[in-house]
């Protein structure tokens, strides 16, 4: 699809330069130079544009598409699709930190990030970046890095800022019920460690929960546990 896209962005270029240069005067040899420069520097403007254009085009193609787990998508891989196949969760193609970060910021305090299920994990995330960034200004912790991570369409590029990319920057850190939903299906994402991953849903003042991703065991311990991030959006 994406082949014969610039297949087709190619010919159109082909036959829009040669009627911008030649169709005002049936003798091409009087086109000056200059007036060439300027053709070629306008259809390259032209098939900028039209590129562009034609990237948002695929873009709704593919959220028209029936997705699946284990499909690249979204910055990342889907690991849980809806009834409908439009709608899921994707998680990104690997930790947020190469260290593990504690849950919480410097202090053991209550949030009220308890919501569970598909979808759950965006709000804790916001509550808990929210009621802990000012316990330890600029301190890093397991939300507030799943929810600043950002990258580009192939999960692997930065976003730059730039007006033509396709940026997603709406991650956050799993519910306890996505979490689990993401080990499931961890095959299908890859490069995991050994070892536990935090999920956003709150236990206790104390108290957090985690999934161990080799034991299988989904627990709630201590908060100021270092454990592994793997931040997840949804689609």
């Amino acid at each position: 699809m994406k082949r014969n896209l610039s297949t087709l962005l190619f010919s159109i270029g082909l036959i829009m330069l040669s009627g911008n240069v030649f169709a005002a005067d049936s003798t091409p040899h009087r086109v000056t130079q200059a007036e060439f420069n300027a053709a070629i520097a306008n259809q390259a403007t032209i098939n900028t544009a039209l590129k562009n254009d034609i990237a948002k085009l695929q873009e709704a193609i593919d959220k028209l598409t029936a997705k699946k787990i284990g499909d690249h998508f979204g910055g990342g891989i889907i690991f849980y699709v809806d009834i409908t196949g439009q709608h899921g969760l994707i998680a990104s193609l690997s930790d947020q930190s190469p260290s593990p970060l504690q849950w919480f910021n410097g202090v053991i305090k209550i949030t009220g990030a308890t919501g569970d299920g598909v979808g759950a994990g965006a709000t804790n995330t916001a509550i808990i970046v929210a009621v802990l960034s000012n316990d330890t200004p600029g301190g890093n912790f397991a939300a507030k890095i799943a929810a600043d991570f950002s990258v580009q369409e192939d999960g692997l590029t930065a976003c730059t800022g730039a007006v033509d990319e396709i940026c997603h920057g709406d991650w956050y850190l799993p519910s306890k019920y996505e979490l689990n939903l993401l080990y499931q299906h961890k095959d299908f994402v890859g490069g995991f460690a050994v070892g536990n991953y935090w999920s956003s849903t709150e236990f206790d003042a104390n108290d957090a929960w985690y999934q161990h991703f080799s034991l299988s065991d989904q627990n709630y311990v201590p908060k100021p546990n270092a454990f592994s991030v793997r931040a997840v959006r949804a689609f």
